[in-house]
């Protein structure tokens, strides 16, 4: 299964984050080698929230992901959430879904 945590970001982020990316990018590339953390980055125009899309049989790496997270610990984020992404097409869809199998 996919799950996406999304951060909504402080008005100030970018200006604050300097100290604190290293930590951040850390934190998710050692995510992504566990196979948990599948990508990963800020959404821009306005930069006002982030998505990380995580992969397993829950959404648990993902909210630890979040309590463990830099960004999160120093108040870079200002709310995060967690929600399970049905992926039905694509390369790696985790419940594929062809034009032949919907009646």
């Amino acid at each position: 299964m996919h799950y996406l945590l999304i951060y909504e970001l402080v008005p100030d982020y970018v200006t604050r984050r300097a100290p604190l990316r290293a930590d951040h990018l850390r934190h998710a590339w050692a995510a992504n080698e566990r196979g948990e953390m599948v990508l990963g980055g800020i959404l821009t125009d306005p930069v006002d929230r982030a998505v990380i899309m995580f992969q397993g049989d829950s959404p648990d790496a993902a909210r630890r992901f979040a309590e463990q997270d830099p960004y999160v610990r120093n108040g870079l984020v200002a709310r995060w959430e967690v929600r399970q992404w049905v992926t039905v097409a694509g390369d790696h869809p985790a419940t594929p879904v062809r034009p032949e199998d919907v009646a």
